[in-house]
């Protein structure tokens, strides 16, 4: 049966809290975002909050994960187009967008996990960025196996952080220099996939 603690912490809405998260994080620089302040902006308990967001790497993969959670949701319409390339570019692009309310603040999550005093995070974003790319190419339903797949999860890799770096740098609020790099590097790399494998087969629903 849950205790009194665990009653309170069921009533704090996480989605709500990451909002005001980020919202403060705005407003004073991740740097200077404290759990405190959180709890007294949600107005609740400084325990209740920790329960959900320990530190603040905690609130940055949250944020992270609800990108993901949009990546997974992509409407039916927009993986209608036969080629999977074409499908794959609109899949990131989801991605994109669903992190460009918070882009600059994205940035300095990133960079925050990347600092050296933060080992203990690398590890763990190498095995995000694993995931992230075979949700890229599931939802796109991207076909291949073996070598192929494995060229596809290796390209995927190096398209993402590039697509990243270009979304971070692009001050526009379409961020049309990220799209422009994505869609040609998309390019390439199919070229080069036909060049190397098996043809990157034209599909619908597998």
């Amino acid at each position: 049966m849950a205790g009194p603690a665990d009653s309170r912490t069921a009533a704090v809405e996480p989605d709500r809290l990451l909002d005001l998260a980020l919202e403060l994080a705005e407003e004073v620089g991740l740097d200077q975002l404290r759990l405190s302040a959180l709890a007294e902006r949600a107005g609740v308990p400084l325990a209740d909050v920790a329960a959900l967001f320990p530190d603040i790497n905690a609130i940055a993969d949250a944020w992270f994960a609800r990108a993901l959670s949009a990546v997974w949701a992509t409407p039916a319409e927009l993986l209608a187009d036969p080629d999977p390339a074409v499908r794959l570019e609109r899949v990131m692009l989801r991605w994109l967008e669903a992190l460009s309310p918070h882009r600059q603040l994205t940035g300095a999550m990133l960079r925050a996990k990347l600092w050296p005093s933060h080992p203990h995070h690398w590890v763990p974003m190498l095995f995000d960025l694993s995931r992230l790319v075979h949700a890229f190419l599931d939802v796109a339903r991207v076909p291949g196996a073996g070598a192929e797949r494995a060229l596809q999860e290796i390209g995927g890799t190096a398209l993402t952080l590039r697509t990243l770096c270009a979304f971070l740098a692009d001050p526009a609020p379409d961020f049309p220099a990220a799209r422009d790099r994505l869609r040609r590097d998309l390019a390439r790399g199919v070229a080069l996939l036909r060049r190397i494998g098996p043809p990157l087969r034209q599909s619908g629903r597998s």
